[in-house]
């Protein structure tokens, strides 16, 4: 199948699928529930997810089911567009799932790592085992870090994560910053392979992406872990897009928050630091999320005949989900309307 061939009908399928996304009315009717109930059988009965949702008990749904549903159900959907590509695109495709696995590994060592039952979690794993060929059972009998990373041999992440093997102490910070990196380099390897506008526009996405994660990274690493500018440096992401390896060093020697932020003011990405929520870094996650998402869809709009349609569809697909659990989980704390649409990535 030739590549116009390739994107109308991936494109004709993608469009299928996003009629199924919330609308606008919906967000700002969920906005108005009360209860989680009251919002999941809004979900069951005026959306989509109706037909998710039909079996379940409204009245005992918990926030872990739900996101579970939720999540099986993107998995599901991914699974639809990898059978319309082939060879070094469809691995590209599968390596999509990746960023959903490592943050199901992180939830899982937090949880270890704490002294508590992987059963006990609240938060669904609902992609481990889905990218990286892991055994989800040897996983769960794990009782340290060590044990956990052994437990991924054979696994896509074992040798990413190998080298912490050599530590005399147990280390999460080090466990999640390892995936982290080895997520961009999986991805960007696999990008490689891929041809001509799609590599490009590849290129210049995952280096956007990168650019915000590192400033976000280096902003947390100095306000929060008090780390040197070397060990800054040294978790930074190696590629960008408008970041170079110069701007990186700078803002890792940046002598305080003020100078970081003049220096995000000159590589267009200020807008990450709002004086008035500083104290609130929740925000920035926000913030970055909703560049991500309206730069995703100035991408799709520009090259419409590019792999970019369905990574957009991909990161549109988990934005809404976390929106969903957002709203579930600030209804449980009772939090106004307005406030939390102050969480909320796909609702202005």
């Amino acid at each position: 199948m030739d590549k116009v061939a390739l994107y109308a009908a991936v494109n004709t399928k993608i469009r299928a699928m996003e009629g199924d996304f919330l609308k606008r009315e919906d967000y700002m009717n969920l906005l108005q529930k009360k209860t989680v109930a009251d919002a999941t059988r809004y979900l069951k009965e005026r959306t989509s997810y109706s037909r998710l949702l039909g079996d379940i008990r409204v009245e005992n749904v918990s926030r872990r089911d739900l996101e579970d549903i939720l999540k099986r159900n993107m998995i599901k959907n991914i699974d639809r567009l990898t059978h319309y590509f082939r060879d070094d695109y469809r691995d590209f495709i599968h390596s999509l799932y990746t960023r959903y696995e490592i943050e199901d590994l992180k939830s899982l060592a937090r949880v270890i790592f704490n002294g508590k039952r992987p059963e006990d979690m609240e938060r669904p794993l609902a992609f481990l085992g889905k990218y990286s060929g892991a055994d989800t059972a040897k996983l769960f009998k794990a009782t340290s870090i060590r044990n956990l990373i052994y437990a991924l041999e054979g696994s896509a992440f074992f040798e990413i994560l190998k080298p912490l093997l050599d530590g005399k102490r147990e280390n999460l910070f080090r466990f999640e910053m390892a995936l982290d990196m080895g997520y961009f380099s999986i991805v960007r390897d696999r990008m490689q392979k891929v041809s001509g506008e799609d590599r490009m526009v590849l290129k210049k996405w995952e280096g956007m992406v990168a650019d915000l994660y590192n400033i976000q990274w280096i902003y947390r690493g100095k306000k929060f872990y008090r780390l040197s500018p070397e060990e800054l440096l040294n978790y930074t992401i190696d590629f960008g897009d408008k970041l170079t390896f110069a701007d990186r060093k700078a803002m890792c020697y940046a002598k305080n928050l003020d100078e970081l932020y003049r220096m995000t003011m000159d590589s267009g990405y200020g807008f990450l630091f709002k004086k008035e929520e500083m104290s609130r870094d929740i925000y920035m996650e926000r913030r970055i999320n909703r560049f991500i998402y309206y730069r995703l869809r100035a991408l799709m709009r520009k090259y419409p005949m590019s792999i970019i349609r369905t990574v957009g569809y991909v990161w549109s697909f988990d934005f809404e989900i976390r929106d969903i659990i957002s709203i579930i989980e600030s209804i449980r704390y009772e939090l106004a309307p307005e406030e939390i649409r102050k969480f909320l990535v796909k609702a202005s």
